[in-house]
């Protein structure tokens, strides 16, 4: 059974994680523009035909940096997500666990 207090921390949870929620993906979309943005650069410059140069820029240092940075920038976006998402289901389960105590029903 979960109890008011965990549906309280819950919901404090949700209210306190907003903005770094909100600022974890825009900084995973950041990230992931980032990387076709490392890429272009490298491209243009490097030497030979289109195939080459863009085998060069995935290969590149700055195209392996920007990769770590937006894996770990989507890793702490969806961390965050999935925290909230387990916040949200507690205080549904706790809406259905009071809802059945209303109607006299004992879990």
């Amino acid at each position: 059974m979960i109890d008011e207090s965990e549906v309280e921390a819950a919901v404090a949870y949700l209210r306190d994680t907003a903005r770094k929620y909100g600022q974890a993906r825009g900084h995973a979309e950041y990230c992931d523009n980032n990387l076709r943005r490392v890429k272009s650069l490298q491209m243009v410059s490097r030497q030979g035909g289109v195939g080459e140069r863009e085998a060069a820029a995935y290969a590149s240092e700055e195209y392996k940096d920007a990769m770590e940075a937006h894996e770990n920038a989507v890793a702490e976006y969806e961390t965050i997500k999935a925290y909230r998402e387990a916040a949200v289901c507690k205080i549904e389960v706790w809406r259905s666990q009071s809802s059945a105590r209303k109607q006299g029903v004992n879990l």
